[in-house]
């Protein structure tokens, strides 16, 4: 375990920690911990209720959710719920390779190909994390059944149906629609999961199929229109902005692996389009049908930041600060850390197996948002719900995703890319920021340091000392600030001002205006009614508290 003293300001670890009280509070320990889908926190009182998502999706993404909070913060709280789900999820296997949801009050006994996508991820972490023989079995057996699932054409391989059953697809003219079924319902989510599985266990059948997937969503599928445009058809989930993003994350994953040029290509150019149609702190909303827009999916902030992270590393540093902004705005503001204005009445189940009001609001503290406003964290004007599982376990995808991003190191080079505290073996981090421009870099082996100078910087106003005395830096044409030789356990510092900034959106008719001090909203009006979000202040910058990480030797 790592451990400093470090300014008190955004500590991603902590934010982890607070994650893990709801990821265990969304389980039914009377079902097997079969998590609840849905949280209603304005209810009287509060409620959480199962849907058919709850058996392959959900229990899947709290495995994977867990595991990531794990390594972030070292815990080992929930490990007898997390052996219970792990038992749940292993028995939804069938021996085609595919995960099945089982018959019940929702749906029919069928793999749901939207479901498979949180099936990869979970595996891939009892991978990553725990070196399950089990889980990586599994996994090529997974890759195997969706690959003999799939029609293929001309190089290109899709799904023409969300549910598949066991005796096979449903009876449908693909001829004629297979073509323009929805890949970022179906086979386009996958397609992150399978490159890492090609990564992390060499299985060729797993890049062949992010391949042909890939080439499908690009060349073939009408979901994107030639300039990017999510497609807004009902056949398209109204331009369903998180399943769009997984799919253009992929996209962009893939060709990060794989140096396809085309497909890095087609996922910017995509990122762009549906960047412009949310903010730059990172709220989009869940549809882009004006009707079904109400309420930004935790899922599709983490989709956009986790984007921007693989452009920047793929030849586009620029998309550094895209990814800052997001995480420092609408994800972190989209936790649900306190309870204020909430009912704590312990409540009574009405429906003792298929919802429960007992304690919601206590277990349902450090989840993320479901469908937040730009200003609010409830959003009441499409849905009656306010968390929703598979949101509060992608927030904590998005904080393990933004940690290990955050500073990487290379023989004999750190570079610091997104400007946060941080504990790794390669470097300490100190940032002061919002509320001060100062940041503190010690590498624990003598190094080149390279820093990401803000673009609302200006060199000329940066001051850099090592050990408080003044030293050179190179600004090189990528903004990172560059001391070659820096010495193990010495103290790189920078200062400069930090910009402030006012910003106007307009969205579904309302003009929010943000005040900006460098990356961070600090105010929005008009003020939310329910939960109001970006009340911040800029914290005491001369404060400092021990901080906890261990050192984490994978990434997603």
């Amino acid at each position: 375990m790592l451990s400093a003293r470090l300014p008190d300001t955004l500590y991603l670890p902590a934010r982890a920690e607070a994650a893990i009280n709801a990821l265990l509070g969304c389980l039914n320990q009377d079902k097997g911990c079969l998590p609840f889908c849905l949280t209603d926190l304005t209810g009287s009182p509060p409620r959480m209720a199962h849907t058919q998502f709850d058996f392959s999706d959900h229990a899947a993404r709290v495995i994977d959710a867990l595991l990531l909070a794990r390594a972030l913060t070292g815990s080992t709280a929930g490990e007898a719920e997390l052996e219970r789900l792990k038992g749940l999820f292993f028995d939804g296997f069938a021996e085609d390779g595919l995960h099945y949801t089982p018959e019940n009050r929702w749906s029919f006994h069928h793999a749901n190909m939207h479901y498979q996508r949180s099936v990869l991820n979970a595996l891939l972490a009892l991978v990553l994390m725990e070196n399950s023989d089990e889980a990586q079995a599994r996994l090529a057996c997974l890759v195997g059944g969706l690959s003999d699932i799939s029609l293929r054409h001309n190089g290109f391989a899709y799904f023409p149906s969300v549910e598949y059953f066991h005796d096979g697809w449903p009876r449908g003219d693909w001829g004629i629609l297979g073509f323009g079924v929805d890949p970022a319902n179906t086979n386009g989510r996958l397609i992150f999961g399978l490159t890492r599985a090609w990564e992390v266990t060499g299985d060729e059948a797993a890049r062949e199929l992010a391949a042909a997937y890939a080439a499908h969503v690009m060349n073939h599928s009408s979901a994107y229109g030639p300039d990017g445009a999510f497609a807004t058809g009902m056949e398209f989930r109204q331009g369903h902005f998180h399943s769009r993003a997984v799919t253009m994350l992929g996209v962009i994953r893939y060709g990060h692996a794989t140096g396809d040029q085309k497909a890095l290509a087609w996922g910017r150019r995509v990122f762009e389009w549906a960047r412009a149609q949310g903010t730059n702190f990172g709220w989009y909303p869940e549809r882009l049908v004006e009707s079904r827009a109400h309420g930004a999916e935790t899922c599709a902030i983490v989709d956009m930041m986790e984007a921007a992270i693989w452009l920047a590393k793929s030849g586009w540093p620029e998309y550094w600060e895209v990814a800052e902004c997001i995480l420092r705005n609408h994800l972190v503001e989209s936790q649900l850390l306190g309870l204020d204005g909430l009912e704590l009445s312990p409540g009574a189940d009405d429906d003792p197996e298929w919802e429960t009001t007992t304690d919601v609001a206590r277990r349902s503290e450090g989840g993320f948002a479901g469908w937040s406003m730009p200003n609010d964290f409830f959003s009441k004007v499409m849905h009656e719900w306010d968390l929703y599982t598979c949101c509060s376990a992608q927030g904590v995808r998005g904080l393990f995703n933004a940690w290990t991003q955050a500073v990487t190191a290379e023989a004999g080079r750190v570079s610091v890319n997104l400007l946060i505290n941080h504990l790794s073996e390669a470097a300490v981090v100190r940032s002061w920021l919002p509320g001060a421009g100062r940041l503190e870099v010690v590498p624990f082996h003598t190094c080149e340091v390279r820093l990401r100078l803000p673009s609302w910087v200006d060199e000329a106003d940066v001051a850099l000392t090592l050990d408080r005395l003044p030293v050179a830096g190179r600004l090189d044409a990528e903004r990172f600030l560059s001391v070659p030789e820096v010495p193990a356990g010495t103290t790189l510092s920078i200062n400069f001002p930090v910009a402030q900034r006012r910003e106007e959106d307009t969205i579904l008719g309302v003009t929010y205006a943000s005040e900006w001090h460098g990356d961070t909203v600090m105010r929005l009006s008009p003020e939310g009614v329910r939960r109001p979000l970006y009340r911040r202040e800029a914290g005491n910058p001369a404060r400092l508290v021990e901080r906890d990480a261990p050192g984490i030797s994978f990434h997603l």
